[in-house]
């Protein structure tokens, strides 16, 4: 209905007044959990769907290569370095896409490209062509953890943050239980490829999941280009070091969280050699250990799930060291008479661990840094992360063939255990340094 001029103003101020009142409201009620949060819910089932087909992915590459192809084990270790190589090279740069592009568009994208290389794999022929089909659909994924890190920080609200970062560590904790149990019921009547095109498809249903909740998510926190278009790729990756080295806590927390990773990938992969020592007749008992760390993870992050803020982030990534670093040296110790429920107890303990530790991590990563600094980090975690993903496996399997793989669990757990101390044992050389000075000039006053 046509409005004369002056009644359409009108109209269009109180039409202002209306939208400022609601953002008033809105202001004043903030969501009471994470549900409520406009878009959320189907940016985590797209999420959550996504992990659940990677771990039938990972089960599909495993069948394929070891007993389809009949590859050799250097087929075998090339597989993680195809998967991790290609985060080292590009997560720093994801920052510079983020801010160039709609963080939801280009998550959907990627996920469209991911099942696109998912699908070459399905046709794949040799271990050759897959291993470069996995560095492709690497590079494809490597924008998920960075931006999911930055909309989480800019959707969720401080007090809820904690509940998202372990919601999203129960989806994946809980996906490395229950999927592989799944999948090696799938495998009975389909082929591994077949798990390969479930895996494509979850991608494309997350991809149609992001692309529908665009209109939902404000347009503040779809980021448009700006005149961060001008900034170079090296100036927005030293930006992001920058960012890192001006929150010591962080940095603190990011370097103590490498060092334990890298003493866990040091014996991950030696996970099966331990148990072919101690149960050589019963290899179920690798399966059921590997289920009591994902409980002890799951157990621990739901714990975390009830609490509304982290606090003392030092000393929970500490605990989740010390913890990983005791069940070490316990598996160490045992012996192939000791009971099977003893094995259980010392996995439940590195699940807590691991829980603590990527809770903790991800949950500092959210809180600590500015909201513009979320992405920059959330890309050189991952970075050095792949980057020890690469590097510590095959040093540790180096290192097992020459001491014995007990030993190389004992020898990581005492590692982890030094480089703990070595802050407190500074700390307190320093304290003891800083009295003694000050007494020196105490005394010197006094002459």
């Amino acid at each position: 209905m046509y409005l004369p001029p002056k009644d359409r103003l009108d109209q269009l101020y109180q039409e202002a007044e209306t939208h400022q009142l609601g953002q008033q409201l809105k202001r004043e009620h903030p969501p009471q959990t994470i549900w409520d949060i406009r878009g959320y819910p189907a940016l985590f089932t797209s999420y959550s769907i996504s992990v659940i087909g990677q771990w039938f992915d990972s089960i599909a590459l495993m069948v394929l290569f070891a007993y389809i192809w009949q590859s050799s084990p250097i087929y075998l270790g090339l597989i993680p370095v195809a998967l991790a190589l290609p985060q080292v090279i590009f997560s720093q740069f994801v920052t510079s896409l983020v801010k160039r592009f709609q963080k939801i568009r280009l998550m959907a994208f990627a996920d469209c490209l991911t099942a696109c290389f998912t699908i070459g794999l399905f046709f794949s022929p040799t271990p050759w062509l897959a291993l470069i089909l996995l560095s492709l659909r690497s590079t494809a994924n490597v924008v998920h953890f960075p931006i999911q890190q930055s909309l989480v920080r800019e959707l969720v609200p401080e007090h809820l943050r904690l509940k998202a970062v372990s919601w999203n560590g129960l989806v994946s904790q809980g996906a490395k239980i229950i999927v592989p149990f799944l999948g090696g019921l799938f495998l009975t009547v389909l082929t591994p490829q077949t798990l390969l095109l479930l895996n494509a498809a979850a991608f494309l249903i997350s991809a149609a999941i992001l692309f529908s909740i665009q209109h939902l998510i404000s347009p503040a926190f779809m980021t448009t280009p700006t005149a961060f278009s001008r900034t170079s790729f090296f100036e927005e990756w030293k930006s992001g070091w920058l960012a890192l080295f001006t929150h010591p806590l962080l940095l603190s927390l990011v370097s103590l969280s490498l060092i334990g990773l890298f003493c866990i990938q040091f014996v991950d992969s030696q996970f099966p050699i331990l148990f072919r020592e101690l149960a050589p007749t019963n290899p179920q008992h690798l399966t059921l250990v590997i289920s009591a760390i994902g409980f002890g993870a799951v157990t621990i992050i739901t714990i975390f799930n009830r609490l509304k803020k982290l606090t003392h982030l030092l000393f929970w990534i500490s605990t989740s060291l010390a913890l990983i670093a005791l069940s070490f040296i316990g598996f160490s110790q045992i012996q192939a008479h000791h009971p099977i429920i003893l094995l259980l107890v010392i996995g439940f303990i590195c699940g807590i661990g691991t829980g603590l530790s990527i809770t903790t991590l991800n949950y500092a990563i959210q809180t600590i840094p500015r909201d513009e600094e979320v992405a920059n980090i959330a890309s050189i975690s991952q970075s050095l992360t792949s980057l020890v993903v690469i590097v510590a496996p095959p040093t540790g399997a180096v290192l097992t063939q020459a001491v014995g793989v007990q030993t190389m669990f004992a020898l990581s757990g005492i590692v982890l255990i030094i480089c703990l101390s070595l802050p407190a044992l500074l700390k307190g050389k320093k304290k003891r340094l800083s009295s003694q000075k000050k007494r020196i000039n105490y005394d010197n006053s006094s002459l």
